[in-house]
């Protein structure tokens, strides 16, 4: 059964990652959400730039699938959704309050609140493509402008964690998120 799910229209390096640290990853197509062939997943993973029509044509399927997404966190999955990659961003589709500005560049991270989830950063010398200037939920990590980088938000049996760390997620991190969650559909 595979655990990762990793939503795009297009294949990413980030499937060579998965493979690399042995995890098992299934790419799905955004128009395939909900349908009857989708296995189900621990841990749904959306990309930096998922907003931008310039990489990706995902953000219109979200729209579609709200329901979905949330039914998928609400019964136990894990969403790890990054930048929007655009000006800024309403996560709209979610079912909970997150707001992004973009802003690329490398950051000094600090943490604000104890949580494994900073296991997503591997180092404290990063890139961000933005920041959250409103979310629901706890503020793990900040930039050094104290910018909210990095956020976990409880959601039912679920969790969402948002981040414009534009970096790979750790192994650590994903071992972990497969730990803490369970296979839900979407």
């Amino acid at each position: 059964m595979t655990d990762i799910g990793l939503l795009w229209d297009t294949k990413l390096l980030f499937e060579k990652f998965f493979t690399e640290h042995g995890f098992d990853c299934k790419l799905i197509h955004p128009a395939s959400l909900g349908t009857p062939f989708l296995p189900e997943f621990k841990l749904l993973i959306i990309p930096t730039g998922f907003a931008n029509p310039d990489y990706s044509n995902t953000l219109s399927s979200l729209m579609r699938s709200s329901h979905r997404i949330e039914k998928f966190i609400k019964n136990g999955g894990m969403l790890l959704v990054y930048g929007a990659l655009t000006e800024s961003h309403n996560y709209e589709w979610l079912p909970v309050n997150l707001e992004y500005i973009q802003r690329y560049g490398p950051v000094e991270l600090s943490p604000r609140c104890q949580s494994d989830v900073s296991l997503l950063a591997g180092d404290t010398s990063l890139e961000c493509d933005g920041f959250f200037c409103s979310a629901d939920g706890e503020c793990i990590l900040l930039n050094d402008s104290n910018e909210v980088v990095l956020v976990e938000i409880k959601y039912g049996k679920g969790m969402i964690i948002a981040t414009t760390i534009h970096e790979f997620p750790t192994p650590g991190f994903i071992r972990w998120a497969l730990e803490h969650s369970t296979h839900a559909s979407i």
